[in-house]
Protein backbone atom coordinates (compact mmCIF):
# COMPACT_ATOMS: atom_id res chain seq x y z
CA UNK A 1 0.00 0.00 0.00
CA UNK A 2 1.34 3.09 -1.23
CA UNK A 3 1.91 5.70 1.91
CA UNK A 4 3.21 9.48 1.45
CA UNK A 5 4.78 10.86 5.05
CA UNK A 6 6.16 14.52 5.67
CA UNK A 7 8.67 15.13 8.17
CA UNK A 8 6.87 16.35 11.09
CA UNK A 9 3.63 16.36 9.19
CA UNK A 10 1.08 18.79 8.39
CA UNK A 11 -1.54 17.92 10.75
CA UNK A 12 -0.26 20.93 12.44
CA UNK A 13 -2.08 22.73 9.73
CA UNK A 14 -5.26 21.41 10.95
CA UNK A 15 -4.93 21.02 14.46
CA UNK A 16 -2.87 23.84 15.55
CA UNK A 17 -2.21 27.01 13.26
CA UNK A 18 -2.51 27.46 9.81
CA UNK A 19 1.48 29.15 9.93
CA UNK A 20 2.60 25.03 10.85
CA UNK A 21 1.06 23.82 7.49
CA UNK A 22 4.44 23.85 5.41
CA UNK A 23 6.04 21.90 7.97
CA UNK A 24 6.76 18.82 5.68
CA UNK A 25 9.94 18.15 4.14
CA UNK A 26 10.73 14.10 3.10
CA UNK A 27 7.92 12.66 1.29
CA UNK A 28 8.08 8.45 1.04
CA UNK A 29 5.64 6.27 -1.42
CA UNK A 30 6.87 2.10 -0.69
CA UNK A 31 9.18 0.63 0.86
CA UNK A 32 10.84 -0.49 -2.32
CA UNK A 33 10.99 3.16 -3.66
CA UNK A 34 12.40 3.83 -0.20
CA UNK A 35 14.94 1.22 -1.16
CA UNK A 36 15.95 2.57 -4.14
CA UNK A 37 16.16 5.98 -2.49
CA UNK A 38 18.50 4.82 -0.02
CA UNK A 39 20.73 3.50 -2.14
CA UNK A 40 21.45 6.54 -4.55
CA UNK A 41 21.73 9.09 -1.31
CA UNK A 42 25.31 10.55 -0.46
CA UNK A 43 24.95 10.84 3.19
CA UNK A 44 28.03 11.18 5.48
CA UNK A 45 28.82 7.62 7.08
CA UNK A 46 28.92 10.04 10.37
CA UNK A 47 25.88 11.61 10.14
CA UNK A 48 23.64 8.58 8.96
CA UNK A 49 24.87 6.96 12.66
CA UNK A 50 23.95 9.64 14.53
CA UNK A 51 20.75 9.82 13.09
CA UNK A 52 20.20 5.78 13.59
CA UNK A 53 21.11 6.20 16.95
CA UNK A 54 18.62 9.15 17.31
CA UNK A 55 15.63 7.19 15.75
CA UNK A 56 16.52 3.96 18.23
CA UNK A 57 16.32 6.32 21.11
CA UNK A 58 13.07 7.14 20.01
CA UNK A 59 11.51 3.72 18.65
CA UNK A 60 12.84 2.35 22.23
CA UNK A 61 10.29 4.36 24.04
CA UNK A 62 7.39 2.40 25.21
CA UNK A 63 5.96 5.97 26.12
CA UNK A 64 7.26 9.64 26.84
CA UNK A 65 6.12 13.44 26.38
CA UNK A 66 7.98 16.64 25.53
CA UNK A 67 7.48 19.98 24.54
CA UNK A 68 8.77 21.58 21.43
CA UNK A 69 9.02 25.16 20.83
CA UNK A 70 8.00 26.36 17.87
CA UNK A 71 9.03 29.32 15.30
CA UNK A 72 7.20 28.91 11.47
CA UNK A 73 7.31 31.62 8.89
CA UNK A 74 4.29 32.35 7.23
CA UNK A 75 3.41 34.62 3.53
CA UNK A 76 0.37 36.38 4.23
CA UNK A 77 -1.51 37.53 1.44
CA UNK A 78 -0.19 40.59 0.63
CA UNK A 79 3.23 38.98 0.24
CA UNK A 80 4.92 39.95 3.58
CA UNK A 81 6.59 37.23 5.63
CA UNK A 82 5.84 36.88 9.79
CA UNK A 83 6.90 34.92 11.72
CA UNK A 84 4.65 33.22 14.06
CA UNK A 85 5.23 31.36 17.64
CA UNK A 86 4.00 28.84 19.88
CA UNK A 87 4.28 25.89 22.33
CA UNK A 88 3.44 22.28 21.19
CA UNK A 89 3.00 19.86 24.12
CA UNK A 90 2.98 16.18 22.90
CA UNK A 91 2.95 12.66 25.02
CA UNK A 92 2.76 9.18 23.34
CA UNK A 93 2.00 6.37 24.98
CA UNK A 94 2.89 2.94 22.05
CA UNK A 95 1.08 1.71 20.67
CA UNK A 96 -1.82 3.18 19.82
CA UNK A 97 -2.44 6.87 22.18
CA UNK A 98 -1.23 9.81 21.48
CA UNK A 99 -2.11 13.77 23.29
CA UNK A 100 -1.42 16.94 21.20
CA UNK A 101 -1.77 20.31 22.09
CA UNK A 102 -0.33 23.79 20.47
CA UNK A 103 -0.73 27.20 21.90
CA UNK A 104 0.01 30.31 20.03
CA UNK A 105 -0.56 33.35 18.69
CA UNK A 106 -3.63 33.77 20.39
CA UNK A 107 -4.78 29.90 19.18
CA UNK A 108 -4.58 26.77 21.08
CA UNK A 109 -5.33 23.13 19.06
CA UNK A 110 -5.75 20.23 20.90
CA UNK A 111 -5.80 16.26 20.05
CA UNK A 112 -6.48 13.43 21.42
CA UNK A 113 -5.80 9.74 19.67
CA UNK A 114 -6.78 6.88 22.37
CA UNK A 115 -6.53 3.35 19.77
CA UNK A 116 -9.90 3.88 18.01
CA UNK A 117 -10.92 7.44 17.67
CA UNK A 118 -8.99 10.60 16.93
CA UNK A 119 -10.93 13.71 18.61
CA UNK A 120 -9.56 17.41 17.49
CA UNK A 121 -10.91 20.37 19.45
CA UNK A 122 -10.41 24.36 18.47
CA UNK A 123 -10.98 26.15 21.90
CA UNK A 124 -11.51 29.57 20.64
CA UNK A 125 -14.02 28.62 17.67
CA UNK A 126 -15.72 26.17 20.56
CA UNK A 127 -16.02 23.01 17.27
CA UNK A 128 -14.61 19.42 17.46
CA UNK A 129 -14.44 16.64 14.87
CA UNK A 130 -14.27 13.03 15.61
CA UNK A 131 -13.22 9.84 13.29
CA UNK A 132 -12.82 6.35 13.50
CA UNK A 133 -8.90 5.08 13.14
CA UNK A 134 -6.65 2.00 13.19
CA UNK A 135 -5.29 0.28 15.89
CA UNK A 136 -2.25 1.22 16.22
CA UNK A 137 0.09 5.34 15.69
CA UNK A 138 1.56 4.00 12.64
CA UNK A 139 -1.81 2.60 11.11
CA UNK A 140 -3.73 5.76 12.49
CA UNK A 141 -0.72 7.97 10.24
CA UNK A 142 -1.03 6.34 7.32
CA UNK A 143 -4.82 5.96 7.23
CA UNK A 144 -5.32 9.75 8.14
CA UNK A 145 -2.56 10.40 5.45
CA UNK A 146 -4.19 8.37 2.27
CA UNK A 147 -7.66 9.82 3.32
CA UNK A 148 -7.43 13.31 4.73
CA UNK A 149 -3.74 14.53 3.53
CA UNK A 150 -2.78 14.87 7.28
CA UNK A 151 -1.07 13.14 10.03
CA UNK A 152 -0.22 12.98 14.19
CA UNK A 153 1.82 16.08 15.18
CA UNK A 154 5.57 15.38 15.18
CA UNK A 155 4.84 12.15 13.05
CA UNK A 156 8.04 11.54 12.31
CA UNK A 157 9.11 11.67 16.09
CA UNK A 158 6.39 8.89 16.85
CA UNK A 159 6.63 6.60 14.22
CA UNK A 160 7.27 3.02 15.42
CA UNK A 161 10.89 3.49 12.80
CA UNK A 162 11.70 6.86 12.75
CA UNK A 163 14.59 6.46 10.55
CA UNK A 164 12.78 5.53 7.52
CA UNK A 165 10.78 8.73 8.04
CA UNK A 166 13.75 10.96 8.91
CA UNK A 167 15.52 8.99 5.54
CA UNK A 168 12.78 9.66 3.44
CA UNK A 169 13.96 11.33 0.15
CA UNK A 170 16.77 12.78 1.50
CA UNK A 171 19.45 12.81 -0.69
CA UNK A 172 22.38 14.53 1.06
CA UNK A 173 24.23 14.73 4.82
CA UNK A 174 27.12 15.75 6.71
CA UNK A 175 28.02 16.46 10.13
CA UNK A 176 28.44 20.48 10.96
CA UNK A 177 29.55 19.85 14.33
CA UNK A 178 29.17 20.12 18.33
CA UNK A 179 26.87 22.49 19.21
CA UNK A 180 24.64 23.67 22.29
CA UNK A 181 20.97 24.01 22.41
CA UNK A 182 19.16 25.15 25.76
CA UNK A 183 22.55 24.47 27.51
CA UNK A 184 22.83 20.94 26.35
CA UNK A 185 25.41 19.27 24.00
CA UNK A 186 24.38 18.49 20.73
CA UNK A 187 25.66 17.19 17.52
CA UNK A 188 24.44 19.24 14.45
CA UNK A 189 23.65 17.68 11.09
CA UNK A 190 22.63 19.15 8.35
CA UNK A 191 20.52 17.70 5.32
CA UNK A 192 19.31 17.99 1.57
CA UNK A 193 15.98 16.32 0.47
CA UNK A 194 14.47 16.85 -2.10
CA UNK A 195 12.12 20.04 -1.57
CA UNK A 196 13.66 21.22 1.19
CA UNK A 197 16.93 21.32 3.38
CA UNK A 198 16.75 20.26 7.14
CA UNK A 199 19.01 20.24 10.05
CA UNK A 200 18.55 18.51 13.02
CA UNK A 201 20.51 19.02 16.71
CA UNK A 202 21.19 15.58 18.11
CA UNK A 203 21.74 15.16 21.81
CA UNK A 204 25.30 13.77 22.57
CA UNK A 205 23.59 12.65 25.95
CA UNK A 206 22.44 9.18 26.03
CA UNK A 207 19.76 8.59 25.16
CA UNK A 208 20.03 10.44 22.03
CA UNK A 209 17.38 12.83 21.69
CA UNK A 210 16.78 15.31 18.93
CA UNK A 211 17.50 18.90 20.61
CA UNK A 212 16.26 20.68 17.49
CA UNK A 213 15.28 20.61 13.99
CA UNK A 214 15.00 23.51 10.98
CA UNK A 215 13.55 23.02 7.59
CA UNK A 216 14.26 25.50 5.05
CA UNK A 217 11.63 25.11 2.22
CA UNK A 218 13.93 25.76 -0.92
CA UNK A 219 11.16 26.08 -3.55
CA UNK A 220 9.09 28.01 -2.28
CA UNK A 221 8.97 32.02 -2.69
CA UNK A 222 10.82 33.64 -0.19
CA UNK A 223 12.34 30.29 1.59
CA UNK A 224 10.72 30.16 4.34
CA UNK A 225 11.64 28.25 7.75
CA UNK A 226 10.02 26.13 9.97
CA UNK A 227 12.10 26.04 13.59
CA UNK A 228 11.39 23.55 16.37
CA UNK A 229 13.61 23.32 19.88
CA UNK A 230 12.15 20.43 22.07
CA UNK A 231 12.69 20.77 25.90
CA UNK A 232 11.26 18.74 29.05
CA UNK A 233 11.56 15.33 27.20
CA UNK A 234 10.23 12.58 29.64
CA UNK A 235 11.38 9.15 28.92
CA UNK A 236 9.14 7.51 31.70
CA UNK A 237 5.88 9.98 32.17
CA UNK A 238 3.76 7.20 33.52
CA UNK A 239 1.27 8.63 31.50
CA UNK A 240 -2.33 7.58 33.08
CA UNK A 241 -5.84 7.00 30.64
CA UNK A 242 -6.89 10.21 31.85
CA UNK A 243 -4.44 11.89 29.41
CA UNK A 244 -6.09 10.63 26.26
CA UNK A 245 -8.99 10.71 27.52
CA UNK A 246 -11.17 13.71 25.21
CA UNK A 247 -11.74 16.93 27.71
CA UNK A 248 -14.65 18.52 25.89
CA UNK A 249 -16.94 21.62 27.38
CA UNK A 250 -20.60 20.96 27.07
CA UNK A 251 -21.47 23.75 24.46
CA UNK A 252 -18.66 22.68 22.05
CA UNK A 253 -20.53 21.82 19.10
CA UNK A 254 -19.45 18.57 17.01
CA UNK A 255 -18.81 18.85 13.21
CA UNK A 256 -18.35 16.20 10.30
CA UNK A 257 -14.82 15.42 10.44
CA UNK A 258 -14.13 15.94 6.22
CA UNK A 259 -15.04 19.21 6.83
CA UNK A 260 -13.17 20.36 9.66
CA UNK A 261 -10.59 21.56 7.86
CA UNK A 262 -12.33 23.60 5.77
CA UNK A 263 -14.37 25.18 8.97
CA UNK A 264 -11.18 25.54 10.38
CA UNK A 265 -9.88 27.45 7.66
CA UNK A 266 -11.97 29.69 7.73
CA UNK A 267 -12.36 30.56 11.13
CA UNK A 268 -8.61 30.96 11.04
CA UNK A 269 -8.88 33.69 8.65
CA UNK A 270 -11.72 35.63 10.72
Amino acid sequence: MAVTRYIFAAVLALLFITALQNYSVLAQDDKAKESDMASETSIDADALQILKEMSDALASLKEFSFDAAISNDETLDNGQTVQLNGVLKISVKRPGHVYGEYAGEGKTRKVWYDNKTLTVYIPEKGFYGVIETPGTIDETMDFLIENYGFSLPIADIIYSDPYSSFIGVTREGFVVGDDTVNGKSCVHLAMRAEHADWQIWVSEDDPALPCKIVINYTEIDGVPQYQAVFSNWNTDPKLSASVFKPELPEEAVKIDFINFKKEGDKNDSQ
